[in-house]
């Protein structure tokens, strides 16, 4: 028997992780793989951070639609009956919940905010870093 053939009878060793973890195994533990296809629809993403970015904002037009009642104006951000979302602001808010532990109201409150901003003229751009500096400053 030769030495190549031991190599490949020889049980795998698992490889040691490196680098920035998974979000989706943060999110769904084990099952990440599953995770990505249904947040996927089984398409092909360009990378783990455009999977994560739609992760985050999922969780925010999830909280968004079941608040959907008591949000005035919410089809400015996102519109549960069609496809239409404000993705940089819904991964904001997602991160909000996901990341630092925000609670849905707090969410809710701060997409609140975000419609009226983007009411009173202010830029998508704007809105999201407003979000991103109060969710990591504490800040608002």
């Amino acid at each position: 028997m030769s030495e190549q053939d031991v190599k490949k009878d020889a049980p795998m060793e698992k490889k040691r992780g490196r680098g920035r973890p998974s979000v989706t195994e943060k999110i769904a533990g084990s099952s990440a793989s599953t995770y990505e296809y249904v947040i996927t629809n089984g398409k092909k993403y360009r990378s783990k951070r455009s999977i994560a970015d739609t992760a985050y904002a999922i969780t925010a037009a999830s909280i968004l639609s079941e608040a959907a009642s008591e949000i005035k104006d919410l089809e400015i951000i996102f519109n549960p009956d069609s496809d239409y979302m404000c993705r940089s602001i819904l991964n904001q808010l997602g991160r909000m919940r996901r990341i630092e532990g925000y609670s849905e109201n707090d969410v809710i409150t701060i997409a609140k905010e975000a419609i009226q901003g983007k009411k009173g003229g202010r830029s998508v751009k704007e809105i999201e870093q407003y979000i991103r500096h109060g969710r990591m400053t504490g800040e608002w």
